[in-house]
């Protein structure tokens, strides 16, 4: 019950709302943190996320922390949840079966890591992981729900003052019957370095070309705290109890280039959740005749487009394409928005 209760949890805190085999939840981004208490502060952090050929998501973070004693070793760690849904969450090789290419480089030199099983939170005991046996584990390791999670840790030789350590890791994008897909980040997880902060926080988001994504307000209140290198536009969304989109939030649609959000001493008291909904989903939002035309180009790739019933609607899907580079057209009825 109590792993149980915990995995709960860890879903809820990630705001991953699937059904039983109606989608695949993969993984959730993560900060590093001390296993352990510990003095060591946050000083900057660089995190940049970048989806790849609407396939896997690139993460990488960039850290300075300040040592303010005398040289020390801590342990660090990387908390993953196990996939969930429409998959088979089981371990591949001894890792996350959908997280790959996952690297520590600490001032300058690469580390070694290890990766623990652990059914509940309170894993570490006595200066140790608790790591469970898979063998002997009372509990799901297969299948669609799995009853652990992972937790990749190492050793950290934390010189005084600055250190750098640079992070990545990459995996699949997850994806279900309402949404292309969706990432989330737990961002309150830096709050368990000393200074429950990060100084100076800088969050790159890179979702792609002709892409419409939606991002919650959860730890930031307006469209002015985002700034848009490139192209494109953003659209406050009310959000409404018993939808698909129950949270206030900003929809950018990206001609091309990417997102940058900046914060000092940023407390995060919400984790980042983006997200693009599927072709049904949006269809439901459209106020008009019920013919969608989807920003996204993935969007169009992927699904049908709702068959134009005149022929003025056959013109505007064959304009589609250079509306959405941002051409304006001489005839005024084509100058619609997406």
């Amino acid at each position: 019950m109590i792993i149980r209760q915990f995995l709960l949890l860890l879903l809820l805190l990630t705001n991953v709302y699937l059904h039983a085999n109606d989608g695949a939840y993969f993984a959730s981004g993560n900060q590093l943190i001390p296993i352990h208490e510990t003095d060591i502060s946050v000083q900057k952090e660089i995190l940049k996320v970048k989806k790849v050929n609407n396939q896997f998501i690139e993460v990488t973070v960039y850290y300075e922390f300040f040592n303010p004693a005398g040289a020390k070793e801590i342990l660090v760690g990387f908390e993953a949840v196990s996939p969930s849904g429409d998959v088979d969450g089981a371990p591949k090789k001894g890792l996350h079966p959908y997280m790959r290419d996952f690297t520590v480089e600490m001032n300058g030199e690469n580390l070694k890591y290890n990766v623990a099983y652990v059914a509940d939170s309170l894993y570490y005991q006595n200066g140790k992981i608790k790591s469970i046996d898979l063998k002997t584990f009372d509990g799901s390791t297969s299948g669609n729900y799995i009853d652990f999670m992972y937790v990749y840790h190492f050793k950290a030789n934390f010189k005084k003052g600055k250190n750098i350590v640079k992070h990545t890791y990459k995996f699949d994008v997850s994806s279900s019957i309402d949404y292309n897909y969706h990432f989330n980040y737990v961002l309150t997880a830096a709050n368990r370095w000393a200074n429950k902060q990060i100084d100076d926080f800088t969050l790159i988001v890179e979702m792609e070309d002709s892409e419409e994504f939606n991002i919650n307000k959860t730890f930031f209140k307006s469209k002015d705290e985002w700034q848009i290198e490139g192209k494109g536009k953003v659209i406050e969304i009310e959000g409404k109890a018993n939808t698909a989109m129950e949270k206030d939030a900003l929809r950018f649609q990206m001609q091309e280039g990417r997102l940058v959000f900046k914060r000092k001493n940023f407390h995060p008291e919400g984790e980042l959740e983006i997200y693009s909904f599927n072709k049904h989903v949006q269809s439901m939002e459209n106020k008009d005749d019920g013919f969608y035309l989807p920003f996204s180009v993935y969007m169009s790739k992927g699904f049908d487009l709702e068959k134009p019933a005149t022929p003025f609607q056959n013109e505007i899907m064959s304009t589609l394409p250079f509306a959405r580079r941002g051409y304006v057209f001489k005839d005024n009825k084509f100058n619609y928005k997406t």
